[in-house]
């Protein structure tokens, strides 16, 4: 069929809402489906078919007239055509891989495009040369807007739903950069200001706990664990903050931007700081209240409409709610806004106050808004498929400039000729009537309803429209202008997916997914008569009948039958319908139903019929049930009884032939269809098939979006269009023309179009014999169409009935109570009570009603038959209720039960069988139910029971509420183990290593010390190895979790040691708790054993109490649940309260079990032989106890009881007496075994309070362990967390590291790049500055050369000549497009400021002027010669075009200049942020080593250890220090041997001022004695005789007496010898002891100086470190000090030098006066004068140690 021609596009329509544009003064234009609309203010419309593939964003250049289009395919490229001609002015290419997702001019040469997946990239090309300039990447995110700034091609806006970017783009001569520039959106709700500014000074630290000293700055993305690009993610992923969402923008001739949000806020966003200010915030909606009218509308379910939307423009026209800023335009006047309200709003942009000056209705949601070039007009495009005109400074309201009313096609058809109309419903219920040669919109009918289907009858004027509910409209379409409905008709309560009507128009097939198909008379004349209906297997397929998204709203494409075509055959009418029988209806059709309804068939309809129902017999109408052997879509019925579908799997279109006669079965060969032949079809599966009025054409269209036509007779050549988009679901469903000249097609996107076919010559031949065709059959036809018309034009117009007050429901509920009601007051008075017939309906559908006609009708004819079944059922009914009272009367044992009394045993058996099935179902549940909780059961008995290797269970105290429980454990997993393995192996292998290596490195050092210090050492090695609980951290050592394989705290600093650490203190926590739950299984035992001595003793207890009476209770303690769990997995009967429910098995076992029970019982009650000996013989025990013996009392003598006491004997009296004593014995041995049982009771009571005391202490001392434990296991478990955050802590340094290095790596790369650039440009700059050199030397030239040039003239002229070429045109101030520079009231508000390229476009044209005029002739010299005039004119052109190029070369310069200063700037700040990456990664490489080195440690510390303020809650110890206590202690040492050194010196130099005193004293002494002396010399010389000289003089015996005496004297010296000797040997011993004591501090001393040789070491340090830290101590005395040191240092020296000068010339003295004195008297003054200048010695020495006592003080 390629050789018949081709079909061109005629016209289309639908409008969904996009960009509107003006692409001419008054010429707009507008994109619909893969076409461009172009539409004129006066109401002309063309359209432009795009012939690339696919079409993707539209652009339009109204200054330039040009129309850029972008493909929508593979490496698509962008159309630019020129307006009006559609001339291809430029293709752009290489832009994309897949798709564009907008376009845009700018004011000049400039188009900017953004590309989608997969590459995402904002591209700037040079449309005019078809150069792409540059490119950048810009993200994933869905553009909203993309505008250039009018007035500067450089920058241009782009908008997201959470962004602002303004890109700057920067040129060097041929190179282009475009660099972005983030503007961060406001928050939307004013309140959150303030947060939103918090955050951004918010910087994320992280410290490792509160006992560290340092803090790391760690990212959140390093918390995070991102790295590379997913980091600059974070933030806006942990914005939790509202924000606006921008949708539009505006431009400001000062290069401001104003954006609009979706929220209604209004920004602006000044370009020189590239922020965003918000200049209005909307006012919040009040909540309504939730009633239920707003409950069932869900939100976003309910579209605006202008009864929503005007209240709110007339309540306050100041206000911008959410959505009013969809469109944006900025005019002289203002700002211009618009959105889904429907109002236009003027806004006033020039005050501070926000002010809105005017407003206009528009009725619609505004989705579009675009300016013409002079500003004058506002076209607005509305999302229901209008477009408005406004005039800003000429009207009030805007006009229509056009209305489509967009919405989905569901159906077109053709109305019967001669009319050329084409007729169309949308989905909301508008009937549209579209005319066929031009595409004008006649006339709309809306049925306010949804519609999913459409049918014209070829016979008259008439449509028939299927709707949602199942009704069919039939609309009069005699007068196309003014439609009207003339019947409606309910067929089902499905949608009616398939209307169509046959080739003549006879008959109307109608058909739903309720597995029916109804036939309708066609003809008006017979009012539309239902003739009957017919069922099919399976499920209507509906094809394409997914909810998919279209521009924004969802829509529900409503399928069709995959095939259900007719065609006529001499009158009879055959019929194909396609079901599938598959639960998926995608799988397409595999089951056929063809029949064929006969000419006769109105002719007696009755008998044709089933039943009154209407059902069609199967031989009525010829029923076959086929089966297809391919799964297929679309049918359609050619000549011969061909068949032809479209195959599911391989999309061909295939050809099968029906058969003539029905198959004997439905399961035979002849059933199923088999393929005769294929050709190749469309490119996505499914489809449809049409044929051509005239039946030689086929077509078929799918959801590729094209339209192939075939000849029937050659189907392997093929014509084919694409008039709709394959990424919008293709073609919906397409029409042919009634000579077969036109294709009429409508499309998923909701787009209608028309194309008219293009024959060529051999096409033209065969398109006669459609025409003919159509001619033929409109001869045939015409008699008939006018009776119908006429009959049509009769028919009264069909009004819809009022909507009922109550709905269908309640009426039903009314009628149902109604009649319950009659028939119980039938039952009452023992009437005969008839069921009412159910009456019409409004809403009853043809079937319904039929059914009601069929029951009637049988009413009528089997009255009496009914009247007599109903009184005998009144008589059957009163005898059951008199048996039922007679029943009532009868005992229980012979009552019937209510069920037994039901006569209806079918009724009966049904119900029981219902209830059977309740039951089974609920058992069912049940069983299910107990199923779950069976496996729930299950998994938590392994998991909490069975899996556990110690069962968890507790200990309860038996008089307190004291409870310990145990450390339920499972057992290990084999992978921990064996990485405990590996780690204990390997770290005994470090120990192992460690010891080897110390062992070779430290020789052995000899040991010099005695055995007592060899043990010491080996005390203190053995201390120094073993590490105690304060450096551990824990006291796990000491409750079973200690190892020697721990590591020290101090010495973890790789990750590997730590990870080993926490392995091994697991396996510590581990052996902990196994080593509790030792002892505790201990104290569990102890307790059995326990409980079982109590019981024992509780036998002896109770039988005790029983033995004397006593009401008290027994303590009998037991195992509880918490004691003994596993109680708790065994359920006794006794907990269970309801009813077991047995099975008869169960049944049977418990009846059999019972009898043998009952059996023994009676075997025991027999003769039992035994049992009567032991009663005879032994009173029926085998022992005889003395409590027995007590219990029974003593006989009492029979007389006592037959005779009175004064009647008996003394036998008698002598008996009672042994009586009464034996009774009294009896009660005294009852009394004391009572007293005994007593006591013996009082005794086991206290030993079972003593030993339930006793157990609860040491179950307290094992609660305290517990307590214990749990500390140790809280340290250990502290430990793990710290270690475990360190590794984290690492990690996220590390990765931190990764990203810095990342990042600095990114910026050496951009440096390089930055580099290369600079270098680049430097080259270029040195080039064009060489050539601009050459240029201006050249010019300069010209100037110089101008005499030479005109050397043939005089002078004179010459002179005037040159005056002549120096002379140049006036400059012109520009202006604007069709606008005047200093007219205030022009609309356009860029005029003042046009685009730099329209600058230098006009001010070329005005330059080219003016050389003109002064080229002219009349500006020429007199008595010049025209020749050199023109000699001079085309020089004076040459010289002005050479100053014009040196200018625009010197901008270009400037722009290099510019663009070369900008990238040393870039580059000298990618050096100093490189830096400041490398000055983080040092400081993190530092903070990374000092959490390395300086580690955190858990410390065990006594009271006292501890010497830092406790705050209120946890301690703080960061500024706190750790010491080793032996430094303290030798701090200590130290200061207590100072005090003693300054204790003694302190001695000393009391003791030598005590013997200055003692010496002082002395020589006063002497002084004293020397003045006796001489006194008593004097008394010598004066001395008297006295008595007893006297005595002496006159004694004879004067010898004797002395002799006596001296003989007492020897005596008394004889006694002092012995009492000496005595003194000098204890003095010897003394001495010996002093010499053992100078030998043992001697000793002492020599360790004293091995320790004063450690002190002098701490000495030294404690001096360096103070020489060190001097210069730190601002102390400006200590030079002071040190100078008045020494110079009383040199002043005491010196005062030494005199004093000994003093005393050696004093000495002198005395010797040379001593001279002239006699011998003795010099001998005694020589000994005199030594002991004088010894006195001296001894004060210098003294003078001396004061001296120094005072420097020691001093230092």
């Amino acid at each position: 069929m390629d050789n018949v021609g081709n079909l061109d596009l005629a016209w289309c329509q639908g409008y969904n809402g996009g960009e509107a544009q003006y692409i001419d003064g008054d010429v707009l234009c507008y994109q619909c489906g893969r076409n461009i609309k172009i539409i004129a203010e006066d109401g002309v419309e063309t359209v432009f078919a795009f012939k690339g593939q696919g079409v993707g964003p539209i652009a339009v250049h109204k200054l330039n007239k040009h129309i850029a289009i972008a493909e929508y395919c593979i490496n698509p490229k962008i159309y630019i055509y020129t307006y009006p001609t559609f001339r291809e002015h430029m293709v752009l290419q290489d832009g994309a891989k897949l798709e564009y997702q907008k376009l845009t001019f700018s004011n000049s040469e400039y188009l900017a495009a953004i590309s989608g997946l997969p590459d995402f990239e904002l591209i700037l090309w040079n449309y005019e040369k078809g150069i792409k300039l540059a490119t950048v990447h810009i993200g994933s995110e869905v553009p909203t807007s993309l505008g250039f700034d009018p007035c500067n091609w450089r920058q241009l806006c782009l908008t997201t739903v959470d962004s602002i970017t303004i890109w700057q783009t920067e040129q060097c001569n041929d190179q282009y950069v475009i660099l972005p520039h983030k503007v961060r959106v406001p928050v939307a709700d004013p309140s959150q200001e303030i947060d939103d500014e918090k955050d951004q000074d918010r910087s994320p630290t992280r410290a490792s706990t509160r006992m560290s000293r340092y803090t790391v700055d760690v990212p959140k993305a390093a918390i995070a664990g991102l790295i590379g690009d997913n980091t600059e993610y974070l933030q806006t992923i942990q914005d939790k903050l509202e924000r606006c969402s921008p949708v539009s923008q505006a431009w400001t001739p000062t290069g401001d931007v104003f954006i609009g949000c979706q929220g209604g806020q209004l920004l602006k966003v000044n370009d020189e700081v590239f922020k965003a200010r918000v200049m209005y915030y909307p006012p919040k909606r009040p909540e309504t209240a939730h009633t239920r009218a707003s409950s069932a509308v869900e939100p976003g379910s309910r579209k605006t409409t202008l009864t929503d939307i005007q209240p709110i423009a007339e309540e306050d026209d100041n206000l911008l709610l959410q959505g009013c800023l969809t469109t944006l335009g900025l005019h002289r006047k203002g700002l211009y806004a618009a959105g889904e309200d429907g109002v236009l709003r003027l806004i006033d942009i020039k005050g501070n106050e926000f002010r809105i000056l005017e407003h206009c209705v528009i009725g619609e949601p505004v989705t579009s808004m675009s300016f013409n070039p002079s500003y004058k007009n506002i076209v607005l495009g509305s999302s229901q498929g209008s477009l408005f005109l406004y005039t800003p400074d000429e009207s009030t309201c805007a006009n229509r400039l056009k209305s489509s009313h967009f919405g989905q096609f569901v159906g077109i058809g053709c109305l019967a000729t001669p009319s050329d109309i084409l007729i169309s419903v949308r989905e909301d219920g508008e009937i549209q009537a579209w005319s066929y040669d031009r595409g004008m919109l006649l006339s709309t009918l809306s049925l306010e309803t949804t519609t999913v289907s459409l049918s014209c009858s070829p016979m008259t004027h008439l449509v028939a429209v299927g709707t949602q509910t199942g009704f069919v409209y039939f609309i009069d379409y005699t007068n196309f202008q003014s439609p009207r409905i003339v019947d409606r008709i309910r067929m089902a309560r499905v949608p009616i997916t398939h209307l169509q009507f046959s080739s003549d128009g006879d008959y109307l097939l109608v058909a739903g997914n309720d597995q029916h198909v109804y036939i309708i008379d066609g003809r008006p004349s017979t009012r539309f008569d239902v003739l009957g209906y017919t069922e099919f297997e399976g499920d209507i397929i509906e094809f394409e009948g997914d909810i998919i998204e279209f521009e924004g709203d969802i829509i529900e494409f409503e399928g069709d039958i995959i095939a259900m075509t007719c065609i006529n055959s001499n009158k009879d009418v055959k019929v194909v319908v396609t079901t599938s029988t598959h639960t998926d209806k995608r799988s397409g059709a595999n089951k056929l139903i063809y029949f064929t309804i006969p000419a006769d068939i109105t002719t007696d309809i009755k008998d044709k019929h089933e039943s009154l129902k209407g059902r069609f017999k199967d031989e009525a109408i010829k029923k076959m049930n086929l089966h297809l052997t391919i799964p297929s879509y679309g049918a359609s019925i050619g000549e011969n009884n061909t068949l032809y579908t479209i195959s599911q799997n391989s999309k061909k279109i295939i050809s099968m032939a029906l058969p003539d006669v029905k198959p004997k079965k439905l399961t035979s060969p002849e059933s199923y269809l088999v393929p005769a032949s294929d050709v190749p079809g469309h490119q996505l599966p499914g489809g449809h098939l049409v044929l051509s009025p005239h039946g030689k054409w086929l077509a078929s269209y799918s959801t590729d979006g094209n339209v192939i036509f075939r000849s029937i007779g050659t189907m392997d050549k093929t014509v084919y269009i694409t008039p709709h988009e394959y990424n919008y679901n293709g073609v919906r469903e397409i029409c042919f023309s009634e000579d077969g000249q036109k294709l009429f097609t409508v499309g998923f996107d909701g787009v209608l179009t028309a194309s008219f076919w293009n024959f060529t010559s051999t096409g033209m031949t065969k398109a006669k014999s459609a025409i003919e065709n159509a001619r033929s059959r409109k001869m045939r036809l015409m008699g008939p169409q006018q009776q119908e018309d006429a009959a049509m034009a009769a028919m009264t117009g069909w009004v819809h009935p009022a909507s009922a007050s109550r709905t269908n429901s309640t009426l039903d509920r009314e009628e149902r109570e109604k009649i319950e009601q009659e028939k119980q007051a039938a039952l009452e008075n023992e009437e005969i009570f008839t069921t009412p017939v159910p009456t019409k309906r409004i809403d009853n559908t043809w079937l319904e009603d039929n059914q009601i006609l069929a029951i009637l009708e049988e009413d009528k004819q089997y009255a009496d038959k009914k009247h007599n079944l109903r009184c005998q059922i009144r008589d059957i009914r009163k005898s059951i209720q008199q048996m039922m009272l007679l029943n009532e009367s009868q005992p229980d044992i012979e009552k019937l039960n209510r069920h037994e009394f039901d006569l209806d045993i079918d009724e009966q058996t049904r119900l029981q069988a219902l209830g059977e099935a309740e039951v089974q179902r609920v058992r069912e549940e049940i069983e299910f139910e107990n199923l779950a909780k069976m496996y729930l059961r299950e998994m938590i008995y392994k998991e909490c029971w069975e899996d556990m290797k110690v069962k968890g269970r507790s200990i309860q105290a038996y008089n307190s509420s004291l409870e310990v429980a145990n450390f339920p454990l499972k057992d290990r997993r084999k992978e921990s183990l064996e990485l405990l393995e590996t780690v204990q192996t390997r770290r005994q292998m470090e120990i192992s290593a460690a010891e080897a290596t110390k062992a070779v490195l430290e020789p052995t050092l000899k040991s010099t010390s005695t055995a007592d210090e060899e043990v010491l050492e080996g005390e203190e090695l053995e201390e120094n190895n073993t590490e105690q609980p304060s450096t551990t951290g824990s006291l796990g050592a000491l409750y079973g979790g200690g190892s020697d394989l721990f590591y020290s705290q101090f010495d973890l600093h790789s990750r590997e040691q730590k990870i080993s650490q926490i392995v091994l203190l697991e396996d510590a926590l581990y052996r902990i708790k196994v080593t509790f739950n030792k002892e505790f299984d201990e104290v569990y035992q102890k307790k059995e054993q326990e409980i079982q001595k109590i019981k024992d003793k509780n036998k002896r207890i109770k039988k005790i109490i029983e033995d004397l009476d006593l009401k008290e209770t027994v303590v009998e303690p037991e195992l509880g649940v918490l004691e003994k769990p596993e109680l708790l997995l065994t359920v006794k009967d006794s907990e269970v309260t309801v009813e077991k429910f047995l099975t008869p098995e169960q049944k049977k076992q418990a009846e059999a079990k019972q009898k043998a029970e009952e059996e023994r019982k009676l075997r025991e009650k027999g003769d039992n032989i035994r049992e009567r000996a032991l009663d005879m013989m032994m009173g029926g025990v085998l022992e005889i106890k003395k409590e027995d013996e007590l219990k029974k009392d003593v006989p009492k003598p029979l007389f006592m009881t037959t005779k009175e006491s004064e009647e008996w004997t003394e036998e008698e009296v002598k008996s009672a007496k042994e009586y009464e004593k034996k009774v009294q014995d009896l009660k005294e041995e009852r009394e004391k075994y009572r007293k005994q049982l007593e006591t013996e009771l009082r005794k086991l009571e206290q030993v079972i309070a003593d030993n339930m005391t006793g157990f609860d202490e040491v179950l307290n001392q094992l609660f305290m362990k517990k307590v214990k434990v749990m500390m140790v296991l809280y340290q250990e478990d502290l430990k793990i967390n710290r270690l475990r955050y360190n590794l984290l802590l690492e990690e996220e340094l590390e990765i931190q590291e990764h990203e810095l290095n990342a990042k600095l790596e990114h910026k050496r790369v951009l440096k390089q790049l930055t580099t290369e650039a600079v270098n680049e440009s430097k080259k270029n700059l040195e080039k064009f500055r060489d050539d601009y050199d050459r240029l201006l030397a050249e010019d300069k030239l010209m100037d110089k050369t101008f005499r030479r040039e005109f050397n043939d003239v005089s002078a004179v002229m010459a002179d005037t000549l040159f005056k002549l070429f120096k002379k140049r045109p006036r400059g012109q101030k520009f202006k604007g497009a069709d606008t005047p520079v200093l007219d205030p009231s022009a609309p356009n508000p860029f005029a003042e400021r046009p685009s730099t390229a329209r600058q230098n476009a006009q001010s070329k044209i005005a330059m080219e002027q003016a050389i003109e005029e002064l080229d002219r002739q009349s500006n020429m010299p007199e008595n010049l010669e025209v020749q050199i005039w023109e000699r001079l004119c085309h020089y004076r052109r040459e010289k002005i075009e050479s100053e014009q190029l040196v200018k625009t070369k010197a901008l270009v310069l400037a722009e290099m200049n510019a663009f070369l200063q900008k990238r040393q700037e870039e580059e000298d700040s990618l050096r100093n942020e490189t830096e400041d990456i490398m000055t983080q990664i040092n400081r993190l490489r530092e903070d990374r080593q000092r959490f390395t080195i300086n580690l955190e440690v858990q410390l065990l510390l006594k009271q006292g250890q501890v010497e830092v303020d406790a705050g209120r809650f946890v301690h703080d110890f960061k500024p706190s220090a750790l010491l080793h206590r032996s430094v303290v202690e030798d701090l200590n040492k130290t200061i207590k041997q100072y005090g003693e050194k300054k204790i003694a010196s302190m001695m000393d130099s009391k003791d030598f001022r005590k013997g200055i005193i003692q010496l002082e004293w002395e020589h006063k002494r002497m002084l004293m004695e020397m003045d006796d002396l001489q006194n008593k010399m004097k008394d010598i010389q004066f001395m008297k005789v006295t008595r007893e000289i006297q005595a002496y003089l006159s004694e004879k015996d004067y010898v004797s007496k002395k002799t006596q005496d001296i003989l007492i004297l020897e005596q008394t010296l004889q006694l002092l010898k012995k009492t000496h000797e005595k003194n000098v040997s204890e003095k010897r011993k003394i001495l010996k002891d002093l010499n053992k004591t100078i030998r043992t501090k001697e000793s002492s001393n020599q360790d004293l100086d091995s320790q004063l040789t450690e002190i002098n070491v701490s000495v030294n340090e404690r001096k360096h470190i103070d020489d060190v830290n001097a210069e730190r101590r601002l102390d400006t005395g200590a030079e002071k000090r040190y100078k008045e040191i020494v110079q009383r240092r040199k002043l005491v020296d010196l005062a030494k030098a005199q004093a000994q000068e003093v005393a050696v010339l004093r000495a002198e003295v005395e010797r040379l006066r001593m001279r002239t004195f006699p011998a003795l008297v010099q001998a005694w003054d020589s000994h005199k004068a030594k002991d004088c200048i010894r006195v001296p010695n001894v004060h210098l020495r003294e003078r001396k140690r004061k001296e120094l006592r005072e420097e020691w003080v001093l230092l």
